[in-house]
């Protein structure tokens, strides 16, 4: 490939990385935006108390979007070019980030119930498009930089699955207190397997 075809693929990536960063934004902005203080309250224990259900859901959700985001900043700092199916993969992830503040604003609203598992399907959906960006940025387009297939594996499984489990984990733990011993658990176990991989390719060597 010449210094110009670089170049423009480095331009291509740089783009495609502002315009997801402003998507993220604007979906935490959104979020925020959402609230509004009840019509009639009596001191702060009352406000607080009537906009707790709203509160809650905002924080989870500004959670959940850290999240991806994080994720999806790591994806793209293994990528060094861009292409039409990245774009279309990675459009995906943004349309349902797109869509969290709605989720959220249904979590409030019923106060879990049927909004409930459709919230968390939604973050998990996130996790679903995430993976078809790496899986098509390391298997089909060949855009990251060299690394071994274990290690292109397992960032596939983590960023795949790690949104719509942290999601569940972080609802179930509300009620259920332990339940922050198993995300610890969790996150603990998925960093020190990836450790594990990462250094397996050098002893090799």
């Amino acid at each position: 490939m010449s210094d110009r075809d670089s170049g423009r693929g480095d331009a291509h990536l740089h783009r495609l990385v502002l315009f997801s960063d402003a998507v993220f934004a604007i979906a935490i902005t959104l979020l925020a935006i959402e609230i509004h203080p009840p019509e009639h309250w009596h001191g702060a224990a009352d406000l607080f108390g009537q906009m707790g259900p709203k509160l809650l859901s905002y924080a989870v959700s500004f959670a959940v979007i850290g999240v991806c985001w994080f994720s999806h900043r790591r994806v793209f700092s293994r990528l060094v070019r861009a292409d039409g199916g990245l774009d279309f993969t990675n459009f995906l992830v943004l349309g349902l980030i797109g869509l969290l503040p709605l989720g959220t604003e249904l979590l409030w609203e019923q106060r879990g119930g049927q909004a409930l598992p459709i919230y968390v399907g939604q973050v998990a959906l996130i996790g679903v498009a995430m993976g078809a960006v790496w899986g098509y940025a390391a298997f089909i387009g060949k855009l990251t930089e060299p690394m071994p297939a274990a290690e292109a594996w397992f960032i596939w499984l983590r960023v795949t699955l790690l949104p719509g489990l942290m999601c569940g984990l972080t609802m179930f733990s509300i009620v259920h207190p332990w339940g922050w011993a198993l995300m610890a658990l969790l996150v603990f176990g998925l960093s020190w397997l990836g450790r594990r991989i990462v250094r397996a390719p050098a002893k090799a060597a």
